[in-house]
């Protein structure tokens, strides 16, 4: 579905992305995490076209992309952008129509049956929303849109408990109903309830990506001074130490731990062994 090889790009003199490698198989969920600058919207605006990356492949569909996506490959991918910046005057109306016009597979029943889930009047300008609605309104846009790919950067971005836990849902009916999603994301502990894979992104490059089933059942939590013969040395987590190995010794980590451990990782790995 999507394969990123060797990634670059620049922005001004910043280099933002510098070796950015992964994989998305068709019906996944993958959520791309890493530290706030580390290059998760940016690789997510190459992806979709928004940004000519300097270097490296990206393909979709099995389609190798060189510039900007042709029309028809646009017409698969639906995306929620990190800026949720809105066309001034538009009311929500006026974005079904757009977006129904754009997008082939639009399911109108979709759109209107999430609009009164969310008590969204259609006559109402998207510009006066709050940026939770907005969140809102653009992940029913794309769930809508029946793209065979949906894009979204932080989906759940200031959405009360309940709504997060909805949307949770939704963006797993949509993977079993085989689309793919691809999303960004800080929100760590959230991700473990809908995601199917990850990739950890640092400094612009990408240090671990699997299945989180795998990566949990491939790492363990010891405690300092365990024996860790056999064991790869990840990194710390608080006060704790998380390792690759097949001995069953420590305990099986939760993804926020997997995610810590491999963050901290090379530079704190003396201090995991004393």
């Amino acid at each position: 579905m999507i394969r990123i090889e060797h990634l670059r790009k620049q922005l001004g003199n910043k280099q933002i992305l510098s070796d950015v490698t992964f994989s998305i198989e068709e019906s996944a969920v993958f959520a791309l995490v890493g530290p706030n600058g580390a290059g998760k919207t940016t690789t997510i605006r190459c992806v979709t076209g928004a940004l000519e990356p300097d270097g490296g492949d990206i393909s979709l569909f099995t389609e190798k992309i060189k510039r900007t996506h042709s029309a028809t490959l646009k017409q698969r991918i639906a995306v929620v952008p990190e800026e949720r910046i809105v066309f001034r005057n538009f009311t929500a109306s006026d974005y079904a129509r757009m977006w129904s016009k754009l997008y082939p597979s639009w399911n109108d029943t979709v759109f209107s049956n999430f609009i009164a889930r969310y008590n969204f009047d259609l006559s109402q300008k998207v510009e006066s929303y709050s940026i939770g609605m907005k969140t809102l309104f653009f992940v029913g846009l794309c769930v809508a849109s029946q793209a065979d790919l949906l894009v979204l950067d932080e989906p759940t971005q200031h959405l009360d408990p309940t709504v997060r836990l909805e949307i949770m849902n939704m963006l797993k009916e949509c993977a079993n109903s085989a689309r793919t999603i691809f999303i960004s994301s800080h929100e760590i502990f959230e991700i473990e309830e809908y995601a199917t894979h990850f990739g950890i992104i640092k400094e612009g490059r990408i240090i671990y990506t699997d299945s989180i089933d795998n990566a949990k059942e491939t790492h363990r939590i010891v405690e300092r001074g365990e024996n860790l013969e056999a064991s790869q040395v990840i990194g710390l987590v608080g006060s704790t130490v998380l390792v690759k190995t097949n001995s069953q010794i420590g305990r099986f980590p939760k993804l926020n731990e997997i995610v810590v451990g491999y963050l901290t990782g090379r530079t704190e790995r003396t201090l995991s062994l004393k």
